[in-house]
């Protein structure tokens, strides 16, 4: 059975890219810095942020499906409250009537906690997008800051209108077709972007 965890996501994300971008980017390093990219190398670049883009997008979705189920099964298995469980209990719905309720205050916040994990769970399956605001819908209310470092933050928003550009935006192409270089910087920022967000997700102490 595969291990499920921040460092496990990280490390199928890493594994993943590095495959593709020896696949899509690698063999177009040699072209000379100033040429403008040729077809294939274009073609190639397109297919790689489509699937980095998605790769990242399984990784977020999994991080947060991560943390949700460990916050339910602290407080039921250990009665543990941490910052994801306040987190998510903020969000939550927990109306009691304390004069007919039966209800202990155990399965009163573990039936909150039911309904804020489902809630979670159905915002990180029908999500569909990596922007910075995609991110903190995702990650915010289980207590996971996303990080905010302008370097990063932008390669991230040009993986997403790169991606934009070739899925929606332009018929057949982008229109401003990056190299295979530039795309390699802008991936080894999102790799890092993820890897603190990995770092701050297995630091919840969940």
């Amino acid at each position: 059975m595969t291990k499920w965890g921040p460092r496990n996501e990280l490390r199928r994300l890493t594994s993943f890219v590095h495959e593709i971008e020896t696949r899509y980017l690698v063999p177009h390093f040699t072209t000379a810095t100033l040429a403008a990219p040729r077809r294939a190398e274009i073609l190639d670049v397109a297919a790689f942020v489509v699937l980095m883009h998605g790769a990242v997008e399984n990784f977020v979705e999994g991080l947060a499906l991560w943390v949700t189920e460990r916050v339910e099964a602290g407080w039921v298995q250990k009665r543990r409250v941490t910052r994801s469980t306040a987190s998510l209990l903020f969000r939550a719905s927990c109306k009691v009537d304390d004069e007919t309720s039966t209800k202990t205050v155990f399965d009163t916040l573990r039936g909150a906690l039911q309904g804020a994990k489902a809630e979670r769970s159905n915002a990180a399956n029908s999500n569909n997008g990596i922007e910075v605001k995609h991110l903190r819908l995702l990650l915010a209310p289980l207590g996971v800051d996303v990080p905010d470092d302008p370097m990063l933050v932008a390669s991230l928003e040009t993986l997403v209108a790169l991606r934009h550009e070739w899925a929606h935006q332009y018929r057949f192409g982008a229109k401003n077709p990056k190299s295979a270089k530039d795309v390699k910087k802008t991936c080894d920022d999102c790799l890092t972007l993820a890897a603190q967000l990995s770092s701050r997700a297995a630091a919840l102490r969940l």
